[in-house]
Order: structure tokens, then sequence, then C-alpha cells
């Protein structure tokens, strides 16, 4: 797994940059605004819907756990999920439709 590259000027981010991402969408050298590729899109927001929540209501209806545990887990997907998003960004520096 590769993390992202700047569309405009092919800086290779570093994990903590495309962390950044998440919160500051230009890049850290040119300063240009960068948008995530429609393939990207598919590719961090669908396994992020699949992670978190069917794992997860699927844990809460078999297990039967109580709601804390349940929150509790559903809870750490999601940082895993965040964790691992820089690996699946691609950049373009046209914004383009999620779908």
């Amino acid at each position: 797994m590769n993390l992202p590259q700047c569309s405009c000027c092919g800086h290779s981010y570093t994990y903590a940059e495309a962390i950044k991402y998440l919160w500051k969408k230009a890049c850290p050298r040119c300063g240009k605004k960068q948008f995530l590729t429609t393939r990207s899109n598919l590719r961090t927001g669908l396994p992020a819907v699949i992670i978190i929540f069917l794992p997860g209501f699927l844990i809460r209806i078999l297990l039967d756990l109580p709601f804390l545990q349940y929150l509790s887990i559903t809870v750490g997907l999601l940082l895993i999920t965040i964790l691992l998003l820089p690996f699946f960004f691609e950049f373009t520096d046209k914004k383009q439709p999620i779908i």
C-alpha cells in the first residue's frame, strides 16, 4: 500500500501529512488544493461503512452485547478505519463526482 502524491507537484505525502488531509485539503509543499478522485472516494467510503456498521450491527444482534461494549467495538473499528484511510487516498487537482 502506498501513500498518496500531490497531483500538481508530485510531492509524496508522509503518513502524518496524509492524516492531516482529513482537515487540511491542501498540499503541504505547493499549497494547491487537492481533491479525492472518484475511485478514491469509493475505496475509502464504502469500506468505512462496511467496517463500521455491518460488523458492529452484527456483533450487537448476534452476541447480544450491552450497548457500552457495542459502542466500544464500534469506536475501535472507526479508529482503525481512520488510521488506514491514508493508504487509500488518491488525489487530483479537480473536483470529481463522488459516484
